[in-house]
């Protein structure tokens, strides 16, 4: 085992607390409001953490540092795109104040006000899909992670992931959206705490010099410029900012783990400040564990597979007792992730798809407890179809490409209907069916490809997307308004 017996009572400490958090807040969700967005009851100072908590996981530093490990310095040009789109829309309040004076729970709910419900049953069918399937890779990750920390065998990778969901899957399905937010407080402590200590302390035991030296003798420009001018050996570029910054414009529209946090709030002022003070916070949560890749390089050599080098490097590099503290907060990191996933895509699925089935054979809404009880199935059900994927997927290509895109089946289309839902008064529901579609083709696309075209191509397909659902929502609003202007809303 890697981790020392003081280590392993730190972790074991934490998993008791999260665990107990569940059980006690379980009093407090009487509701599916309460379950699914704490009753908006979300004040400033715990929205900011809790969102920063909920976008951080294991698979964040893995993703973030892959990058760093493979394409060095320039890799931190990611780090940007967040803080442009959080300080956007945190300031402007752009899309996103309409939605909150909506006081909706999912961003579905929008299409069935504006659109139709038809509308709002596909685009929950595309939510889920690529939700699910972007959330489907993440305990097998994770679990190869913790196996490399922990000294498990990995051949254990199963039990590993098994384990970590049902604990995670417990504490949510009795405290919902009110026990993830409250153990957001020591996340948010332990993570900090990781974060500066790998980052001061890698520097200082490897060398600053050294990890410059090791970019410029390996990678040459390409490892400092992501305007490396051969689009085919640079994954960065002009197009890629492009799409990166629609992309995220969008994921904090429409992405539900993160609208869940917005409509959670207590009221939209205080949504509009989490959303500009969070991009801050965003901008550290790429920018370190990016540079950890680097460092993983420069400390392991480029001969390491690259998801597995920040393990790796933590284990060689953390002292025993600190790396159970790290650890705890990592594990805690992911714990709030999966917890707030399998609340918002489980939720996608019983609210949008399930709940909008029953309605139409019943012809009326499901009562509060039936609701909240579909949701508890569905969660697990997710939970059992994540294991699957995370065992029989074989990853190719850069982890975060693949995140994006499986986010991109639905996202540019989130952005177009939404935006212009809004903002357009002739926005139809004909061109939201086209913009969705369209939207999903390029992404599609790319999860069929191998490499190197995966890579090669990526940012291509991603602005492609945003583009194409564009051109959907022009061209099918135009023909509804043109030769059907008084088209009823579909039942469904």
């Amino acid at each position: 085992m890697n981790l020392s017996a003081f280590d392993i009572v730190i972790v074991l400490i934490y998993i008791v607390l999260i665990f107990l958090s569940g059980s006690l807040m379980k009093k407090y969700v009487g509701n599916i409001s309460d379950y699914l967005v704490a009753n908006r009851s979300m004040g400033f100072h715990l929205g900011l953490l809790s969102l920063m908590c909920t976008e951080i996981g294991m698979i964040t530093y893995m993703y973030y540092a892959e990058l760093g490990y493979k394409s060095g310095m320039s890799a931190l040009m990611v780090a940007f795109p967040p803080i442009i789109a959080f300080l956007f829309l945190g300031k402007t309040g752009f899309i996103i104040k309409p939605l909150l004076d909506m006081k909706i729970m999912t961003i579905p709910e929008f299409y069935s006000v504006k659109f139709s419900k038809g509308v709002r049953f596909y685009v929950g069918i595309l939510m889920a899909i690529g939700g699910i399937l972007n959330f489907g890779v993440f305990p097998g990750v994770e679990a190869k992670f913790i196996n490399i920390i922990t000294g498990i065998p990995q051949e254990h990778v199963l039990i590993t992931m098994v384990v970590m969901l049902t604990l995670v899957l417990l504490y949510t399905l009795l405290g919902g959206m009110v026990s993830v937010i409250l153990t957001n407080y020591l996340q948010y402590a332990l993570l900090s705490f990781g974060m500066i200590f790998i980052t001061v302390y890698g520097i200082a035991v490897i060398g600053w010099g050294n990890i410059i030296h090791a970019v410029q003798a390996n990678m040459g420009e390409k490892g400092f410029n992501p305007f490396f001018p051969d689009p085919f050996k640079s994954e960065f570029g002009i197009g890629f900012l492009v799409w990166q910054i629609l992309m995220w414009i969008s994921l904090l529209v429409g992405w539900q783990a993160i609208s869940m946090r917005l409509f959670s709030s207590k009221d939209t002022k205080t949504g509009m400040k989490i959303y500009f003070w969070s991009g801050l916070m965003f901008l550290a949560r790429a920018i370190l564990p990016i540079f950890w890749g680097i460092m993983a390089f420069a400390y392991l050599g480029g001969n390491i597979e690259p998801l597995d080098a920040l393990p790796l490097m933590v284990v060689k590099l953390v002292p025993k007792g600190i790396l159970g503290l790290i650890f705890a907060g990592l594990l805690a990191a992911s714990m709030s992730t999966y917890a707030s996933y399998l609340l918002s895509w489980s939720s996608v699925v019983s609210q949008d798809i399930i709940g909008s089935i029953l309605k139409f054979t019943s012809g009326k809404d499901q009562s509060s407890k039936v609701q909240l009880l579909i949701s508890r199935i569905t969660m697990a059900l997710v939970m059992i179809f994540i294991i699957w994927w995370s065992l029989f997927h074989k990853l190719e290509g850069f982890l975060y490409f693949y995140l994006n895109m499986t986010a991109m089946l639905f996202i540019p289309g989130t952005l177009i209907s939404v935006g212009l839902g809004i903002y357009w008064k002739k926005a139809s529901t004909a061109g939201a069916y086209l913009a969705f579609t369209l939207g999903a083709l390029p992404p599609l696309l790319y999860l069929f490809l191998h490499e190197p075209y995966k890579t090669q191509y990526a940012s291509m397909m991603g602005w492609g997307g945003f583009l194409l659902a564009l051109i959907g929502m022009l061209i099918g609003s135009f023909f509804q308004n043109k030769f059907s202007p008084n088209l009823k809303k579909e039942v469904v």
